[in-house]
């Protein structure tokens, strides 16, 4: 017999599947949280939302507005507008304006032929392109069928004789090449046909007169998206390096005043016995260099500018039209109802 007590062998596993990682665990207890909390962050910004889109409502019902998109376009292209002229009040002060225009412009608008016509474009188009936004807020054309009616006739002769008064600048406007000439002419017809069907139609047929007045305020527009059309224009003028526009002597002598400047540059300018009235140059149109060459590219991309933003505003005022036909209205009495309205 042995002395020792036989072992008792005893194994103790592990089971694996009770035992877990510490990142694991973790990981598991996130997913859980995140799970718990996800419907709360949803319900969250879904009453976010909610709210947003019945302040937006709200605003679009007070002024009127029965298509959902109707305030967002009023505000981006209306308030577009109003921005614009907001911001070029500042051309109302003579004493800056001179400052504020391209170099070498007030050379031919300080004239008197000109300038009175400047000034009187430049209060009329802010005064009128301001009022014309108010026009076109439903609100005001239904309760308020007068206000609606003084207010438009103010638009009218503000734009028209605004418009009127710029043709005459235009002449001489960015140099007066007869491309930025020609555009302004075209975009000062297509304005005052546009009024004038409007004012045709204002008793007649409300729904062209609506359209034509929408047509009529583009049109008026298509100066504000010429300049930025403008802008990237010059500058890519600038990176090709071949483009020129015509200078008359006395207009690079009114910029450039230093004679050995003139006598560098321009040789045609200072050669002796010359009319400077009477001799052109071209100058090369670039961005970088001095004020000239500067006016130089401005007058070179503003008839192109021009043509682009009248195509461009002619095929969005369309397209807005047709889009929003449906929501057009006919006159009955004082009041402005859908097509489809029928009087008991």
């Amino acid at each position: 017999m042995s002395p020792h007590p036989p072992s008792i062998g005893v194994t103790i596993t592990l089971s694996t599947e009770d035992s877990y990682p510490p990142y694991m665990v973790e990981e598991d207890s996130n997913k859980a949280r995140a799970a718990s909390e996800t419907p709360e962050l949803d319900k969250h910004s879904e009453r976010r939302q909610l709210r947003v889109l019945t302040f937006y409502r709200s605003i679009s019902w007070m002024l009127g507005f029965r298509d959902k998109y109707s305030l967002l376009n009023c505000f981006f292209w209306g308030g577009a507008l109003v921005g614009v002229c907001l911001a070029r009040t500042i051309t109302m002060n003579p004493g800056r304006l001179p400052h504020l225009l391209i170099p070498g412009e007030w050379f031919w608008l300080s004239q008197s032929i000109y300038k009175p016509n400047l000034f009187i474009h430049i209060y009329l188009a802010t005064f009128g392109g301001i009022a014309a936004l108010f026009q076109f807020l439903p609100a005001i054309r239904r309760r308020k069928v007068i206000l609606h009616r003084i207010n438009g006739y103010a638009v009218l002769f503000c734009l028209i004789v605004a418009v009127t008064c710029g043709s005459i600048v235009a002449r001489r406007s960015f140099g007066g090449e007869i491309n930025s000439q020609s555009s302004y002419y075209i975009q000062a017809i297509m304005i005052i046909y546009a009024a004038l069907m409007g004012i045709y139609n204002v008793k007649k047929d409300t729904r062209r007169h609506r359209k034509w007045m929408l047509r009529m305020v583009v049109y008026f527009a298509n100066a504000l998206t010429a300049r930025l059309i403008a802008l990237p224009a010059r500058a890519i003028m600038t990176i090709i390096g071949t483009y020129y526009s015509i200078w008359r002597c006395d207009e690079v002598i009114n910029l450039l005043r230093a004679p050995e400047t003139i006598q560098g540059s321009f040789p045609q300018c200072a050669a002796a016995g010359i009319n400077p009235a009477d001799v052109y140059v071209a100058v090369h149109a670039s961005t970088h260099d001095p004020p000239l060459y500067v006016a130089s590219a401005a007058r070179a991309a503003q008839g192109m500018a021009l043509w682009i933003a009248i195509l461009i505003h002619i095929i969005g005022v369309e397209f807005y039209i047709f889009q929003t036909d449906a929501a057009n209205q006919v006159r009955l009495n004082f009041a402005l109802e859908p097509r489809d309205f029928t009087q008991d």
